[in-house]
């Protein structure tokens, strides 16, 4: 799989990013300037119903007449709780609009990509699930994105969209239960030129999958990543087109305290060489992770019949493995 980043996490990175809660109707109103330092929790945009909107609208063309006064006290007419603020999700500053309406935010982050996921951008604080026992049941916080280590169940979605949770981010799961969720074919879901349409169509829950389609755990680099930011806010979306080059993914801001302490962003490197630290994309070992140890200079033969080009890697348990080398991808 490759990533729009070079690596599927990057501890350190600059992004800039648009925040804009799609799948909504409405017009959208800026809380924000150009310039402005937003934290994450900080509402920096303003989604209006159609209905707002009329009387926003009316307001602001009869601001100098009796009957702008007569109009601006009828609560029938503007409705403020109606409303929907936008949090920034990041902590960071504002470098633009965009002509839709969104607020573009520049910031110092941590940066997740994941291999499959649906669903809007949301931001919410990242809470880490642990597997409940009768004797301990685990609630699950409204407006949580919530980190599941394993695979996702249908049963287990169902559960974080009744708590309120607006995201989910797990390792894989499988065809059978995210297309029952989701109530759709995801292949379709991919292809669709209407995002916006599609969005509004989902479950209100934005999934990200690290490993993808399947039952593979989540990586330790990937979970210790997560765990160092538990508590934290931060920024997901599910959106995913490989005819656009877009990935599902999560961005976590960086504290100030980090930043202070002579930080530098991460620059990623694809190429494959000697000491390389790499994930198996694919096969039996599939999200297993190890070192470049020795480059073949022939190709190799397979169980599965076919001959590549390959590499030995040391595994993280100390074992080696030769894989082909289309199977990997350098993670740091």
């Amino acid at each position: 799989m490759t990533y729009s980043s070079g690596w599927p996490v990057l501890p350190r990175t600059i992004i800039k990013r648009e925040r804009w809660p799609e799948g909504y109707t409405g017009k959208s109103i800026p809380l924000v300037y150009r310039e402005q330092e937003v934290v994450p929790d900080q509402p920096v945009l303003r989604i209006s119903t159609p209905e707002n909107i009329v009387a926003h609208e009316q307001k602001a063309a009869n601001a100098d007449s009796a009957h702008a006064r007569s109009f601006s006290s009828s609560p029938t007419l503007f409705n403020p709780s109606s409303d929907i603020d936008i949090p920034s999700g990041l902590h960071g500053r504002v470098i633009g609009f965009t002509p839709r309406g969104g607020v573009v935010i520049e910031s110092h982050a941590a940066l997740l990509q994941g291999a499959v996921g649906a669903g809007r951008q949301v931001a919410g604080v990242l809470t880490m699930w642990r597997t409940p026992s009768i004797y301990s049941p685990q609630p699950i916080p409204p407006g949580a994105i919530l980190v599941v280590p394993g695979s996702l169940t249908f049963a287990l979605l169902h559960q974080a969209l009744n708590s309120g949770v607006v995201g989910v981010v797990a390792s894989s799961i499988t065809l059978r239960d995210l297309e029952g969720f989701l109530r759709t074919d995801y292949l379709q879901l991919l292809r669709s030129f209407n995002r916006e349409h599609m969005l509004e169509q989902l479950p209100p829950l934005t999934i990200l999958l690290t490993e993808g389609i399947g039952s593979a755990i989540m990586p330790a680099h990937i979970l210790s990543l997560l765990h160092q930011y538990q508590g934290s806010i931060a920024l997901l979306s599910g959106a995913f087109s490989l005819r656009d080059g877009q990935f599902p993914e999560l961005a976590i801001s960086i504290p100030l305290g980090e930043l202070e302490k002579g930080w530098q962003p991460v620059q990623p490197d694809i190429t494959l060489a000697l000491g390389s630290q790499v994930r198996i994309c694919a096969g039996k070992q599939i999200g297993m992770v190890g070192v470049i140890d020795y480059f073949f200079a022939y190709e190799q033969s397979f169980a599965s019949g076919i001959r590549a080009r390959a590499v030995r890697l040391r595994l993280e348990d100390g074992s080696f493995e030769v894989v082909p080398s289309t199977l990997i991808e350098r993670i740091s």
